[in-house]
């Protein structure tokens, strides 16, 4: 990730300096209070950078920022090095998927307090006065940095707003990267990425977008929306266009990925063999891989087994969710479940695109 942002600065501070030794001529530099100058020109700086998050009308939202510039990087200008020839998609696709669990790793502090502490700590010295839009996003940032409990759920909902601001749309981001890479490798039709455009302006107005569109043979035209419970918009997009909409996700609507561990409620990543089975696209319709099978099994012990099971959670009530083999392993539960299964209960999770079943891939 570091060496994706290290481009992005440099393509900034590129900009800065034509933009200040261009101060020095005359026109350049007139031209620039007028562009300062124009009315309400410090409100859409907001969408570039802000301090925090606000709903409403002059609301802002730091993590949607921060989102939109991630998936820039990789919808907005990845697809001029995906198209260069097969080896080049391989390696898009595994950028993709890995910078997806760099997306994931980041929820961890959600639960762990001291990694949430020392990077609040290092945004607030690093940014300085501009990490908080208002005394109030200052307030909540105190609130938040004495708060030693858990985001997850119903628990510590009330720092949720601050909080939410400080990463990248947080796991919501990688559903949609991940419907993004199985699109471009798959046969559904040519994609047109709209995560970047999700407000069409003409005629003096505006309509919300999905998040994708999806080009196909016999003038078919479709669009896919990530995620669910936005039937108002799809239904309004779909009356002024005539286009359908059709919702889709990862995993399931009923379980959608990523998965959150019931032991250590810490988010589960997607596994080497995974990401190196979909980058070749030999994933199929393969909706997990038993780890049993695979040679980084090594005696139980690899990091990216899951558990789904039966099996003591973080309040110690017994529930079939799904963990981190390395959380529950010592469980005596689990032990049970794994001597008499008849089905894999070690598994790794594929991305797998759900939503497009009644469509089907192009011949």
């Amino acid at each position: 990730m570091e060496k994706l942002l290290e481009r992005i600065n440099l393509s900034s501070k590129h900009l800065d300096i034509v933009n200040a030794t261009l101060q020095s001529y005359r026109p350049y530099a007139q031209a620039s209070v007028k562009l300062r100058s124009v009315a309400l020109f410090d409100q859409l700086l907001k969408e570039i950078y802000a301090g925090g998050k606000k709903g409403g009308k002059d609301g802002y939202g730091r993590q949607m920022i921060l989102g939109d510039l991630l998936q820039y990087i990789l919808t907005g200008r990845g697809y001029y090095f995906a198209v260069k020839g097969s080896e080049q998609m391989e390696s898009f696709v595994r950028v993709i998927m890995h910078a997806s669990n760099l997306l994931i790793l980041m929820e961890d502090i959600s639960v762990d307090v001291s990694l949430r502490n020392q990077l609040l700590d290092a945004l607030a010295s690093g940014i300085g006065n501009p990490f908080f839009e208002s005394k109030e996003e200052g307030q909540a940032f105190q609130s938040l940095r004495a708060y030693n409990g858990v985001i997850v759920g119903n628990e510590g909902n009330e720092y949720d707003i601050f909080f939410d601001s400080i990463l990248p749309k947080r796991v919501g981001e990688v559903p949609e990267l991940l419907v993004y890479s199985n699109l471009i490798r798959k046969n559904y039709g040519y994609v047109v990425p709209l995560l970047q455009a999700q407000r069409l302006l003409g005629k003096g107005k505006y309509i919300i977008p999905p998040d994708f569109l999806l080009l196909r043979s016999k003038s078919e035209i479709f669009g896919l929306e990530v995620g669910y419970g936005k039937e108002r918009q799809i239904s309004s997009f779909s009356t002024v266009t005539s286009i359908p909409v059709f919702n889709v996700g990862i995993g399931s609507p009923e379980q959608p990925q990523p998965y959150r561990c019931g032991k250590c409620r810490k988010w589960i990543t997607y596994c080497d063999k995974v990401i190196d089975s979909c980058a070749k696209n030999q994933d199929g319709d393969q909706e997990e891989l038993n780890c049993t099978t695979c040679a980084q099994y090594q005696n139980g012990n690899c990091a990216s087994i899951v558990y789904h099971g039966d099996a003591h959670d973080y309040a110690g009530n017994e529930k079939t969710l799904r963990y981190h083999y390395l959380c529950v392993r010592s469980d005596a539960r689990v032990a049970e479940v794994l001597q008499r299964a008849r089905t894999p209960k070690l598994i790794a999770p594929f991305p797998h695109l759900c939503g497009l079943e009644n469509i089907g891939e192009e011949t």
